[in-house]
Parts: structure tokens; C-alpha cells; sequence
């Protein structure tokens, strides 16, 4: 009886296992649809096909007409067009497909109103039969699966007596999907003269060793289950980042006007703080994932530019002093001397791997204080090369120390070093928020760009976050004024806005400008912030207008060689409906619209957008707009 349960338990869990991989996957699949405004053939094909990469289903879409439209895997194409849908009281229910049992999923897309989920008879049948030494018997719809044991246990004269029976019924209740599962064994000859052995003279030897084939099945079937959620979240977090971040920028965007606008009064000030600390927290998590997606694809890239590192170091404690009342603690910063020229450094990289930990610090530590500590290491000639970064002429490393005094990481907590979405779901201190990536994000960063990094915790003592982050040395020399400024603004990762002496604005440069964006949140908060700076601001919403709109200003086509001497500036939003700003601005310029300034503005940083390096005449702003910086970059005293 003992070795019967063990096989079911074995054959049930399997199946389960199975079915939760279909769920995972449908649901994936709906999320795809639902989270996008429109699906096209070639999103669908490769966003189906790493889901469907274990080939033991095929997912395809249903016009309005019930017609075959995107599929899955081209191969089964001809089989799909085999199949015809039922209905019941003029209402679709069913996609009957030969060889397949289906599952119709209503979607959210108007012109393909139906997913099919179409799972292999075959491959089921592939599956059982490799259990040779049971009968399953499996019951999908209509369609009746015997594996080969079945017709063994038939055959024996053992069936009658020693026959052992088990049925049980597997549910998609999401999807109102039943199948029955019923399992027949009988023990062989030899399992017999086991069983008696066992019974006689090794009882307790025989248990330990159900239970421990047992432990080794659940773990197996665990593992293969967390491997499979993880992967389906890594789909949907890709798919939905960017339409995260833009909300995010808006929010950021109206709360600043109102905030320089001063017109509220001291308690509006403080809801404005806590309007934008949360915002900047819910931006790290979005930041967090489109980190994650881009450190489990290969090695990151640095981009370094230069920076006063201790300016940028004191704007950061600014900023979290500015919003202490928000989250009741207070951040100390600690800078040894440090050398007086610029540093280059990702200044993109390394502002979230610093406020992660802050703000990890503020989130989770029960303390009142969190002290950050700044020096720098030289990199010393003798060290193994093998363990630097990628580009091997770094100077040396930043080296960061976070140390808070609260309760501590418990054993769960500090998993999520290594294990991505874990969450310590008993930690008391902890806000029930995030999704579980932050840390392992980090960790992934710093190892991929040559740094290192180190957490000791103690319970009841607090947590020391310890990590290096490789630098060269400025090669260019800034002349700057006496008075430098920079924004504060998290978004922008405290990006170095110095007003350059430069020529100003008696060389022709127009301060009128076209901003392009189809997102009319974006739009507004931008003109408004632009027009508040003394700029003519002219808004179009895509490619249509935009050309429309250089006609009606009279602006034509110029030779090349006019280019310097821009007389209209055009900030182009990165990602439209349709099309994207680098592709306008190729256009533009193919027309010869070279006497125009162009920037592109985006959710995205520089590094994060394709072929961005082979455009070397644009600038690039990270959203939301910081006039401060636009200025610099326009070389506007």
C-alpha cells in the first residue's frame, strides 16, 4: 500500500506541477494582453515563445470572425485551421481541435477577442508512458489516455487481488477546467520479496527511505515550480516597466510645480514632501526591475561622465534631510578628503545602488539614525586584472559604507542576496511593499560592472552594507563658476547641471520650443515647466503634427553645414504610439532639418536605449524635465 501511495503521490503532483505551469502561463499570456494597448504578431510571437519553450502547447488568437490570426508556433499553423469552434446558446464555448484539449480564455483586445490555449494529447501521452510500472489513466473532455502500464496490469493475474486504485480530479477553476487522473498498481515479484524483507528485518530503514525519496520528489517539483514563477514574473515585469515609469514622471512633474510654485501653505509642503518621497520610492521599484531584466540578460556597460563627487554626495543627504519629517529618521554623512578634481563615474548606477541601500535603511531599520560613510580606494597595480571591471583602466573604487541600528536581517531577509522576489514575510519592521528584486539587483550590478560588495547584520545590532564601485580619473577640465547648483532631483540621479561660462544667448539661439510627447500628462506638466523658464512652447502629440507645425512656423530644410547655428529647439518624447524620437529625428534630418537643436526626453537613461551611443548631436534628459539642466546644456546663463 505504502508503494502504491508513494507513486501516486509521486504521478499526482507531477500532474499538479504540470497544470500549475499551464495556469502560469495562461495567466502570463492574458497579462500580455491586457497590460498593452495593442498586440502585434511579432510581440506575440516572442513574448509566446520562451513561455512556450517546454513545447507541450501551442496558444494562438481568434478574430472577431473566429478565425486563426497569431500563433504561437508556425509549425502547428495547419493543424489550427483544421479546428471549429462550438457554441452554446449562440455564445462561443469551445475551440475543438484534433490531437489537443483546449481552453478558451476571453481577452482584452478588439480585435482578437479570444486566446486559445491548446495543450498536446501527444505530449501528455509522451509524459505517462514513461511510468511504466503503474496505469494512469487520464480523462480530458471526451479524449480517454492509457499509458502502457495499463494494459501490463491487465494482462497480470496479480490485478484481482493486489490491484490498488486511486482517482482523483485535477482543476483550472480559473478557467473552469476539470481532468480525472486515476492511478492502478500492483507490486512486481520482486517488490514482493522486498516487502517482505522489509517487514521482517529493516521496518524502520524501509520508512526513512519512503520518506526520503518523498523529500527529494517535493523538492524537485518545488524547485521547478519557483524556476517557473520566476520566470513568468521576469516576462510581465519587462512588459509593464516602461508603462510604469511614465505615470510615475507625471506625478514627480505636477507635485514639483506645485511645490516651486509655493502656494500652499507649511502643511501642504510637508503632503508635497510625502507625495514625492513615495512617488521616488515607487520609481526605485520600477528602476529596480528594468535593472533586473537588463543584469540577468549579460554584463552592464559603464558610462562614465564627470562629477564633483562631494557636491554630489552632499545633494543626496539634502535631499533625504529635506524629507526627514516624511519617514522620521535622520541620514549622517561621513566623507573622507578626498582629492580636489572631478571623478567620472555612472553616475546612473551608482546613484540606485546608494539609494537603494538608504533607502532600505529607512524602510526597514526600527533606529533613528543611518549613517553613510564615503572614501576612496586607489586601485593598486598589483591586483589580479581577472577581478576588475570589464573596462580594466579603472583608477580606483568608491567605496560606500550604509550602517543603520535597527532589528537586523533575519536569515529570509538576507536571502534575497542571491534569490530574487524574496520577501521576509515575518519581519515585523518591514513594510508589507516591493516585489523582492532590490537587493539581488544590486548585488548583480556591482559584480558586473568589476565591484564587490558585503552586508553584515546582527540581529538587534542593525545592518552594514559595504560596497565598491569602480571610477577614473576626470580627464576633462571644467570651467565653472564660483557658484555651482545641482538638482536634486532623484529621478534624474542627481545628474551635475553646472552653468558653464559659455557664450550666451546672443548667438541666435531661439528659446522656442516644439515638444513632442503623446502622453498629455507629459505634455502639460512640460510646456508649463518650460514656459515658466521663458520658453515659446509649441505641443504636437506625433510625426503628422510636428511637420505640420515646421510649416506653419516657416521653418524649411537648411544645408548641413548650418547645423552650429540652431534657431529652433525640439524636445521629442523617446517612446510614441507608433514610432520612437530617434526615428523622427533621422526623418528630420534625412529632410534636412539640420539647423534644429534636438534632445530626446525619456523614462529611460541614456544607456538604456538602443544605438543611443551613434547619435552623438542629440542630447539626452531623463524624464521628468530639470530646466536646470536643459539650460546647462543649451548654455543659457
Amino acid at each position: 500500500m505504502k508503494q502504491h501511495q508513494r507513486k501516486v503521490d509521486a504521478v499526482f503532483n507531477s500532474s499538479k506541477d504540470m497544470l500549475l505551469q499551464h495556469r502560469i502561463i495562461i495567466d502570463a499570456l492574458r497579462s500580455f494582453f491586457n497590460a498593452s494597448s495593442e498586440v502585434t504578431n511579432a510581440e506575440f510571437s516572442l513574448f509566446s515563445k520562451d513561455l512556450l519553450k517546454i513545447k507541450s502547447a501551442v496558444a494562438f488568437t481568434l478574430t472577431p470572425e473566429l478565425i486563426p490570426a497569431f500563433i504561437s508556433d508556425p509549425d502547428y499553423a495547419d493543424v489550427i485551421r483544421t479546428g471549429a469552434v462550438t457554441k452554446i446558446n449562440n455564445r462561443v464555448d469551445k475551440y475543438i481541435l484534433n490531437g489537443f484539449e483546449t481552453i478558451l480564455i476571453p481577452i482584452d483586445e478588439p480585435k482578437m477577442p479570444y486566446l486559445i490555449y491548446a495543450i498536446s494529447h501527444e505530449r501528455i501521452q509522451q509524459k505517462i508512458d514513461l511510468n511504466i510500472d503503474m496505469c494512469e489513466h487520464f480523462i480530458l473532455g471526451e479524449k480517454k489516455l492509457d499509458n502502457i502500464g495499463c494494459s501490463v496490469i491487465k494482462q497480470s493475474r496479480l490485478a484481482g487481488i493486489l490491484n490498488s486504485h486511486t482517482e482523483q480530479k485535477l482543476q483550472l477553476k480559473q478557467y473552469d477546467v476539470s481532468y480525472t487522473l486515476t492511478v492502478d498498481t500492483i507490486p512486481t515479484r520482486k517488490e514482493l520479496l522486498e516487502m517482505i524483507g522489509l517487514v521482517l528485518a529493516t521496518s524502520i530503514l524501509g520508512v526513512s527511505f519512503s520518506l526520503l525519496l518523498f523529500y527529494i520528489i517535493q523538492n524537485r517539483i518545488k524547485s521547478d515550480r519557483e524556476r517557473t514563477e520566476t520566470d513568468s514574473k521576469f516576462a510581465l515585469l519587462s512588459t509593464l516597466n516602461h508603462e510604469i515609469r511614465t505615470p510615475i514622471n507625471a506625478v514627480l512633474g505636477y507635485a514639483q510645480m506645485l511645490k516651486n510654485m509655493k502656494s500652499c501653505n507649511n502643511e501642504g509642503q510637508v503632503t508635497l514632501d510625502k507625495i514625492i518621497w513615495s512617488a521616488n520610492l515607487l520609481n526605485s521599484v520600477a528602476q529596480n526591475t528594468l535593472t533586473y531584466t537588463k543584469a540577468v540578460s549579460g554584463p552592464l556597460v559603464l558610462h562614465y561622465e564627470d562629477v564633483d563627487l562631494k557636491e554630489y554626495l552632499v545633494n543626496i543627504k539634502d535631499y533625504y534631510q529635506a524629507l526627514s519629517g516624511t519617514h522620521k529618521k535622520s541620514l549622517i554623512l561621513d566623507i573622507d578628503d578626498l582629492p580636489q578634481n572631478f571623478f567620472a563615474f555612472d553616475t546612473t548606477k551608482f546613484f540606485q545602488l546608494i539609494t537603494n541601500f538608504i533607502n532600505n535603511a529607512f524602510k526597514y531599520s526600527s533606529g533613528h539614525t543611518v549613517i553613510v560613510k564615503v572614501s576612496i580606494k586607489p586601485n593598486k597595480k598589483h591586483l589580479d586584472t581577472e577581478k576588475l571591471s570589464a573596462d580594466n583602466e579603472v583608477d580606483g573604487y568608491i567605496r560606500v559604507a550604509v550602517k543603520d541600528f535597527g532589528k537586523g536581517m533575519s536569515p529570509e531577509s538576507k536571502l534575497a542576496l542571491t534569490r530574487p522576489f524574496t520577501i521576509d514575510s515575518q519581519s515585523a519592521t518591514a513594510l508589507k511593499s516591493g516585489i523582492g528584486i532590490g537587493l539581488y539587483t544590486c548585488k548583480k550590478v556591482i559584480e558586473s560592472v568589476g565591484g564587490s560588495i558585503k552586508i553584515r547584520s546582527q540581529l538587534g545590532k542593525g545592518t552594514l552594507v559595504l560596497f565598491k564601485f569602480p571610477y577614473k580619473k576626470s580627464t576633462t577640465k571644467l570651467e565653472i563658476k564660483e557658484t555651482t547648483e545641482y538638482t536634486t532631483n532623484p529621478l534624474n540621479q542627481i545628474t551635475n547641471s553646472r552653468e558653464y561660462k559659455a557664450k550666451s544667448n546672443d548667438q541666435g539661439l531661439d528659446k522656442r520650443v516644439i515638444l513632442v510627447d503623446d502622453n498629455l500628462f507629459n505634455l502639460e506638466v512640460c510646456k508649463a515647466m518650460l514656459e515658466t523658464a521663458g520658453f515659446i512652447v509649441y505641443p504636437v502629440e506625433n510625426e503628422s503634427d510636428l511637420f505640420n507645425l515646421l510649416k506653419d512656423l516657416n521653418i524649411k530644410p537648411e544645408p548641413q553645414t548650418n547645423q552650429d547655428h540652431a534657431n529652433l529647439i525640439v524636445l521629442m518624447d523617446y517612446k510614441l504610439a507608433d514610432t520612437d524620437g530617434l526615428s523622427i529625428i533621422r526623418t528630420m534630418k534625412n529632410r534636412g532639418y539640420w539647423q534644429i537643436r534636438y534632445f530626446i526626453l525619456s523614462a529611460n537613461t541614456k544607456d538604456e536605449i538602443p544605438n543611443s551611443e551613434s547619435f552623438k548631436d542629440i542630447d539626452f534628459l531623463q524624464k521628468p524635465l530639470e530646466l536646470e539642466i536643459l539650460k546647462a546644456r543649451l548654455k543659457i546663463l
